[in-house]
């Protein structure tokens, strides 16, 4: 097996302080409330628990569970919805909530889907943007940290579902 290091690139106040903020920026701007909250699964949860818990106006929250990576490590660029949405979201204002944002295809395809069911405004919310492999532009109207390139791991991210429950963020290195 081969040997895997970590060396921390977040630690746990640094996002908690982040997230506190995004909460704060997300309350200013809708004040009356009614969003809708859609994480995208799996590496969302952490981020989206702590996010609606600093949100301070009312919202709701669906789930959905997308890809268009398959098992490959390489974007197919078609879009595999295995769970999709179940709140309706016409006339309501959303916010996408993803972990990281890499390639930038599922998202974007994902949004085009969310943008023809009507909904009074569209936002998306990432913790990660990591640019260094982006092949197709995502607007962020709330990001957490930008970073370069790295493999990522904690804060709901995973390798090979490993790694998701620390607290911190880590770039992993093989060795």
């Amino acid at each position: 097996m081969k040997q895997v290091e970590k060396r921390v690139l977040f630690e746990a106040d640094t996002i908690a302080t982040r997230v506190k903020q995004l909460g704060e920026e997300i309350s200013a701007k809708y004040p009356e409330g009614d969003l809708v909250l859609i994480g995208i699964l799996k590496g969302s949860f952490m981020f989206l628990a702590d996010l609606v818990r600093r949100i301070t106006v009312p919202c709701q929250l669906d789930f959905a569970r997308i890809s268009s990576y398959g098992a490959d490590t390489v974007s197919s660029g078609k879009l595999d919805i295995a769970l999709d949405i179940h709140l309706p979201i016409k006339d309501r204002h959303v916010i996408l909530v993803d972990d990281i944002v890499d390639t930038g295809l599922t998202l974007s395809e994902y949004r085009k889907r969310l943008e023809a069911r009507e909904p009074r405004s569209l936002e998306i919310a990432a913790l990660i943007d990591k640019t260094a492999r982006r092949a197709k532009y995502v607007e962020l109207d709330y990001c957490g940290f930008r970073v370069e390139d790295g493999f990522l791991v904690g804060y709901g991210l995973d390798c090979d579902e490993c790694y998701r429950s620390l607290a911190g963020i880590y770039v992993l290195h093989s060795s």
